[in-house]
């Protein structure tokens, strides 16, 4: 497992080498470029992204993409009480995650399916910023919660947080629909994992303890327009 830090470093240069050599396809970007929106759904909610893709000259297509999402411990379950109080037994810090990821498509099956809908293996790897704060006020400095000291819900401790920096990587299947001349829409499924400088503690020790490595499952609907023919 210590492994996968490197791993996903080499995928990151990789992709990044990728975009590099794309910068020398200028005329085929521009002929198949797309660009749109992404609403995101992993384990840990709804997250909303931006992509901008090119075709290049092998047939394939090259994506940067930027996403915004919450992440939470799969363990993690929110009790309310009769006024609306919130809980989560155990929490010790939200995450919000910001990936910039550089994408690599490639089309399946293309001389055998129509040309409105376009089934495709889709690589991604980029940098990636965390931003992570306390769940509660740990007055005593023991991280854990007790009683009477303060909890704080999604936006109320956003400006306690700090940077976590990382790299992460994700593999998806998808395809695009409707006419390739004027849209760009469709749907990947896949899992995306990070891995970050520093050790997060979203559970309380006891429970779990702080992890580099924090995987999810992930579907994405995009929609956006092309400039020229998407492939």
């Amino acid at each position: 497992m210590k492994l996968v830090g490197p791993y996903l470093a080499i995928a990151t240069l990789l992709a990044m080498n990728t975009a590099v050599d794309a910068v020398g396809q200028v005329d085929s970007l521009a002929q198949g470029r797309a660009y749109g929106l992404q609403v995101v759904l992993t384990n840990s909610g709804f997250g909303l992204g931006g992509y901008l893709s090119g075709e290049l000259q092998s047939g394939r297509r090259i994506s940067f993409e930027v996403q915004l999402g919450a992440t939470k411990d799969g363990r993690e379950v929110a009790f309310f009480d009769r006024l609306g109080g919130r809980d989560v037994p155990n929490k010790a810090n939200y995450l919000l995650e910001l990936p910039f990821q550089v994408g690599l498509e490639r089309r399946l099956f293309k001389n055998r399916i129509e040309e409105n809908f376009r089934p495709f293996v889709f690589v991604s790897a980029g940098p990636l910023i965390g931003w992570t704060y306390p769940y509660f006020d740990d007055a005593n400095d023991n991280r854990v919660l007790d009683s009477g000291e303060k909890t704080f819900d999604v936006i109320s401790g956003i400006g306690r947080g700090h940077i976590e920096p990382g790299v992460s990587a994700g593999l998806f299947f998808g395809a695009h629909f409707g006419s390739p001349q004027s849209t760009s829409q469709g749907v990947r499924i896949g899992y995306r994992l990070s891995y970050y400088k520093n050790p997060i503690a979203l559970l309380e020790e006891s429970i779990k303890p702080p992890s580099r490595r924090i995987g999810t499952p992930v579907i994405s609907v995009y929609f956006g327009r092309a400039a020229g023919r998407v492939r």
